[in-house]
């Protein structure tokens, strides 16, 4: 009788714990903010159909701001989403390209590349990983990509919202559990106006040797990845008015030819005029494209995928092609104002 007793309160114990558990992440989703944009918009891709995407773009803001999948359809009839994150570091990359691709078997894979050349930890750690799905890819960021400092707070949500209660409304509460929608802009922010004084910079990153191997590891890593699925890898540097130095370019690809001689590497920062860009117009600041840019240049993207990779759109179902024709109508009529 003793033991069965003891049983019981072991069990009880760790029903209570397993309930206590399950309130406080019930709580944090809560209290987390919605992200909706500028990256890190996994709600909304994770609601997409899977194995519908034929082209996954990955990297920092200059992916979230310059790859418009919307754009690129209109152009290709390729699908595509931007799984990006603010100064998404190479090594949250590989998590997120493990992650996506747990519901998504694309042709291409396209890489901003910029990443390599940041520090190991940048300012956006806690937004590009705390609203992962809960994961063992999650996990494998959140010790190997993240903070120390962070690692508590990217377990638990609460750790960081808690304080977020006042704010939380009844809506708030709806949509926290309301099943999440396909995101029209297929993880692309655009953003409008036009810088107001632009200087063409080739500075070299203060990256230390020791730091810049270790992002190519981090780098190779995702090439592998995408080898091992028969996936295509593009490392494709955007147009850019905040260039890092021209020795740098020439290293990575260097490295980068080495190590996997079957990815595609192309650095377009300085074809603005052979993608048709102004940069005076089409720059929002010296290192995004607005959204009038980010859509003349989903023009050469476009052509680069079919044209050079060769790459020919899926076999869509009737209701997922009506939702992106759906998508490419939205745009016009934002686009005219309608």
């Amino acid at each position: 009788m003793a033991k069965h007793r003891t049983l019981r309160r072991v069990l009880a114990a760790a029903a209570f714990l397993l309930l206590a558990g399950l309130l406080l992440a019930l709580a944090g989703r809560v209290l987390r903010p919605a992200q909706e944009s500028y990256g890190s918009t996994w709600r909304a891709y994770r609601a997409e159909p899977e194995d519908t995407m034929d082209v996954l773009y990955f990297g920092s803001s200059y992916a979230y701001c310059d790859f418009d999948p919307v754009e690129i359809y209109r152009n290709s009839g390729l699908t595509g989403y931007v799984m990006a994150g603010s100064e998404q570091t190479m090594s949250i990359t590989y998590w997120y390209l493990r992650e996506a691709l747990e519901t998504q078997s694309p042709q291409a894979v396209v890489i901003e590349p910029t990443g390599v050349f940041f520090e190991r930890y940048q300012q956006y750690t806690q937004t590009n990983l705390v609203y992962m799905p809960p994961s063992l890819n999650k996990l494998g960021a959140i010790f190997t990509a993240a903070e120390p400092e962070l690692r508590v707070g990217l377990l638990w949500d609460l750790w960081f919202y808690h304080s977020r209660w006042k704010e939380v409304g009844p809506a708030d509460v709806r949509k926290a559990f309301t099943p999440a929608a396909p995101d029209q802009r297929k993880g692309f922010t655009p953003v409008a106006g036009t810088a107001e004084e632009l200087t063409l910079t080739q500075n070299p990153r203060p990256l230390s040797p020791e730091q810049y191997a270790e992002n190519l590891q981090w780098l190779l890593r995702c090439l592998e990845l995408c080898e091992a699925r028969g996936i295509q890898a593009v490392l494709l540097i955007n147009p850019t008015y905040s260039q890092c130095s021209p020795e740098q370019y020439r290293q990575l690809e260097a490295d980068v030819a080495a190590a996997a001689p079957e990815v595609r590497f192309y650095n377009w920062a300085n074809s603005f005029e052979a993608l048709g860009l102004t940069p005076e117009e089409h720059l929002y600041d010296g290192g995004h494209l607005n959204g009038e840019g980010a859509a003349v240049y989903a023009r050469g993207v476009a052509a680069l995928l079919t044209e050079e990779l060769g790459l020919v759109p899926m076999e869509q179902t009737a209701e997922n092609a009506a939702a992106w024709q759906a998508a490419v109508a939205g745009r016009d009529g934002t686009q005219t104002g309608q």
